[in-house]
């Protein structure tokens, strides 16, 4: 960072008295500590994420297996960047970016930059396969995580409706696993046991959307 910085300072602004203005696009982990290594750096920056609040994506899991509520991985980004005066946060979805003016479109407006860093993250991918979305769902942000845990808790509530026994093998959560755990087993963090590492679970079988497996 401390190269990057310099490389800001050698550059300049055409603009004598301005400071280069710096637009950082997502405020994911990547986003983030851009942001917070210019937090003492002769610039502006301006964070644009769609959503006002930073998610710790590796706890997503706890979120889709109850053990975790959403508000527990999620903090705002204001929040965060609130002690840093050079930085300014603005919830809007990019609707792309013009290198000719050095702009950066959102709906109403456009945003111009000196330099942009763009950290918009990624997603789940089917690598041509997208038949398979409805049994191995994606797990990227707080929609997927809740239907994940709407799907569980629903398979529960059959499971102890139904009077057929395979049904009830086939339909609870006790019955699916993730890396060789029963789901059953699994366990919300407490203060005095820390939580399953994440390198522990590599997959997740879960009912498809609208029916059972």
């Amino acid at each position: 960072m401390d190269a990057v910085i310099e490389d800001i300072r050698a550059d300049g602004t055409e603009d004598a008295g301005r400071r280069p203005r710096v637009v950082i696009l997502g405020a994911g982990f990547g986003g983030l500590n851009a942001a917070i290594g210019l937090r003492n750096a002769p610039v502006d920056v301006t964070v644009i994420d769609r959503r006002n609040y930073h998610l710790f994506q590796p706890l997503l899991y706890q979120v889709a297996t109850a053990g975790l509520s959403p508000a527990q991985i999620a903090m705002p980004i204001r929040r965060i960047l609130s002690r840093q005066k050079n930085a300014t946060v603005l919830m809007e979805k990019v609707e792309g970016v013009d290198t000719a003016s050095r702009e950066v479109v959102i709906e109403n407006c456009r945003i111009p930059y000196d330099f942009l860093v763009i950290a918009t993250g990624a997603r789940h991918a089917y690598f041509g396969h997208d038949d398979w979305e409805p049994v191995a769902p994606g797990l990227k942000t707080i929609p997927d995580a809740t239907e994940i845990r709407g799907r569980i808790l629903a398979a529960f509530e059959r499971a102890e409706a139904t009077q057929d026994a395979n049904l009830r093998v086939t339909s609870s959560p006790s019955s699916w696993s993730a890396a060789g755990r029963p789901v059953s087993s699994w366990q919300a963090p407490s203060s005095n046991s820390p939580a399953m590492p994440l390198s522990g679970i590599s997959a997740i079988s879960i009912p498809p959307r609208g029916g059972s497996s």
